[in-house]
């Protein structure tokens, strides 16, 4: 069904799915043939709309002990994303879930929970958040390739696109990236993009584990895996909108603290209706009444981006919070941002991550997994400043290990790096101590 405006009207994104779809299913192209290989299923994948053929498949999953998982969903219309599809690669098998038929998605939300059975994804932090919603457990054994390629001489992040291409030598169809995922049935080309998203996944992540434990990159991978995993866990926080919402507006502590008040409300508001937070009320018009915080009725219709539903219906709550904000105590968020580089620091920051990110890539790593310039600069202002920074570097983490303790002695003047060209890349001949 289509999502529809409280005026009736489709959604403009709902349109732009429409739109997009249309495009994709005339589109003129010829999939590139899939070869022979006892990892990659060939076949049209199965699908499965019935609790019985969804358990035969859990099953084999759990006997295989490793599957490639994915989910197709719809975001922009409901609070919580709408699973429309769920995809499953493993031995032998490659099968797409319905779930507007198969209510019940536990069997493969275990799997994924399971520390027993290996998952694979690809950039799956959006495909993991519902294993936590439904089963109130942690994914676990999660290997994501996207990560893992950024161990293996590709940039950071890398396209499903790129990574199989690489890895598996097949070059996937573009088409139904954004598309009608609720519309039943499924076209032909929608089935193959589905599936293809994860149908490689077994051989791509069979290749790149020989190649990270060749490299002795293997343990640096599988800990980064882990770490982007935890990074995706948590609700809803407003302070993370709020430096979102504020970047580069410079609000003052007041604003701030009512700035929180409308950040939250939009939230219980969404919720109620169902809706994104985006589409209940714009960051825009969120940092506007933080910044006017209008005093009645008149000054809330004057703040821009608003809409009439919000100027009306919900006119009172939105002044309720607006008075919190202003009578309560100030409470501004801490904020990240640095002081500015002078020039003479930009120069050295620069120079700093030119040096790091060479080291990096001569080892095959793309420098912004390991950190970033931004990350880099606050942590060589704060030293200057002699502010007792973090550590940019934790003395337990593969970052540590990979350059950190490097860039110490490098610091320190007791190592050098030295790089040589060989055979198309960077390799590193020796930053050891000097002589």
């Amino acid at each position: 069904m289509t999502k529809q405006e409280p005026d009736g009207r489709a959604t403009y994104r709902r349109r732009k799915r429409s739109q997009m779809h249309a495009e994709a299913e005339a589109e003129v192209f010829q999939h590139a043939e899939i070869a022979d290989h006892p990892m990659v299923v060939r076949d049209r994948p199965e699908l499965v709309v019935n609790a019985a053929d969804l358990a035969d498949l859990a099953k084999a999953i759990r006997e295989s002990g490793s599957f490639a998982y994915d989910t197709e969903f719809i975001g922009e219309e409901t609070f919580l994303p709408r699973i429309c599809l769920v995809q499953v690669a493993c031995a032998g098998r490659l099968a797409l879930v319905d779930p507007l038929e198969v209510k019940d998605l536990g069997p493969i939300f275990e799997l994924v929970a399971d520390p027993e059975i290996e998952t694979l994804v690809h950039d799956g932090a959006q495909d993991l958040e519902p294993v936590r919603r439904f089963l109130g457990e942690e994914p676990k054994a999660i290997i994501d390739t996207q990560v893992c390629a950024g161990f293996l001489d590709m940039p950071w992040p890398s396209s499903l696109a790129k990574t199989v291409e690489r890895f598996a030598a097949h070059s996937l169809s573009k088409g139904h990236t954004f598309t009608d995922w609720d519309a039943r049935p499924l076209t032909d080309r929608q089935v193959r993009y589905a599936a293809d998203d994860v149908r490689f996944l077994p051989l791509v992540w069979s290749r790149m584990r020989a190649m990270l434990k060749e490299d002795g990159h293997l343990e640096w991978a599988l800990q980064e895996c882990e770490e982007s995993r935890r990074r995706h866990v948590g609700g809803f926080d407003p302070e993370k909108q709020m430096r979102k919402i504020s970047r580069g507006s410079r609000l003052k502590a007041r604003a701030m603290t009512v700035l929180r008040e409308i950040v939250e409300l939009r939230h219980e508001m969404a919720r109620e209706q169902d809706l994104p937070h985006r589409v209940t009320m714009s960051d825009e018009s969120v940092a506007e009444i933080a910044r006017v915080q209008p005093q009645d009725a008149e000054g809330l219709q004057r703040c821009r981006h608003l809409g009439r539903r919000n100027t009306s219906e919900f006119a009172d709550r939105i002044m309720a919070a607006v008075k919190r904000g202003v009578d309560g105590p100030a409470q501004p968020v801490e904020q990240l941002r640095t002081r500015d580089e002078n020039a003479e620091e930009r120069m050295r920051i620069d120079a700093l991550w030119s040096a790091l990110s060479l080291r990096c890539l001569a080892d095959g790593i793309a420098p912004n997994l390991l950190t970033s310039r931004a990350s880099l600069a606050r942590w060589y202002i704060d030293g200057c400043d002699e502010k007792s920074p973090a550590p940019l570097f934790l003395p337990d983490s593969w970052r540590w290990e990979a350059a950190g303790a490097w860039l110490e002695s490098f610091l320190d003047g007791k190592a050098t790096l030295d790089l040589r060209w060989e055979e198309g890349r960077l390799e590193r001949v020796d930053d050891g101590p000097r002589e």
